[in-house]
């Protein structure tokens, strides 16, 4: 040891501490064990973890992603046997979060079929508002977590299928390159 020792977070500046890379997963089954807010309860230890080294408003932006794509998971179980997978990337250029899990392929087209609608749309905003209208005069609830991950947090959506696995990512990007 050369008798150097590192400096505590609070004497390091913002801009040394977004260098830091943080890489967290998360494997979980079966399913039919959990029986609480796991979503919530991810997405909160998450957001304290990466508020000590990213801005405020990042780390609040990877508590609303997984905690809509874990409760997304849980409200649309295809098989209580099965596992759930998350994996969250942080670095300086952004968040890169995953969630795999086993659905039928009825489900993935329409969770496929929401994606699709929200690349293709001109107007998110419009889309949000009039969507909210709607379900509220229907008196129904949910529906609208993936558009407001990607109009009002500003993260791009993607989604691929494979082997009964559906595979939900959502990426923000600070704008930084590392």
């Amino acid at each position: 040891m050369s008798g150097e020792t590192a400096n505590p977070a609070s004497e390091l500046d913002e801009a040394r501490l977004m260098q830091t890379r943080t890489k967290y997963r998360l494997s979980l089954g079966p399913l039919d064990h959990v029986s609480g807010d796991l979503g919530g309860l991810v997405g909160e230890q998450t957001m304290q973890i990466l508020g000590m080294f990213y801005p405020r408003n990042m780390a609040k932006k990877a508590n609303v992603v997984i905690t809509e794509l874990v409760t997304n998971v849980f409200e649309n179980i295809h098989d209580p046997k099965s596992t759930f997978d998350l994996e969250l990337d942080a670095g300086p250029e952004g968040l890169v979060i995953a969630v795999r899990n086993q659905v039928g392929a009825e489900q993935y087209e329409k969770v496929k079929e929401r994606i699709e609608t929200i690349h293709t749309t001109p107007d998110l905003r419009a889309l949000l508002a009039s969507t909210i209208r709607e379900r509220r005069a229907q008196r129904l609830k949910g529906g609208l977590g993936l558009m407001r991950l990607a109009q009002e947090n500003k993260f791009d959506l993607a989604i691929a299928y494979e082997a009964g696995t559906m595979t939900v990512t959502a990426t923000y990007s600070t704008g930084v390159q590392s």
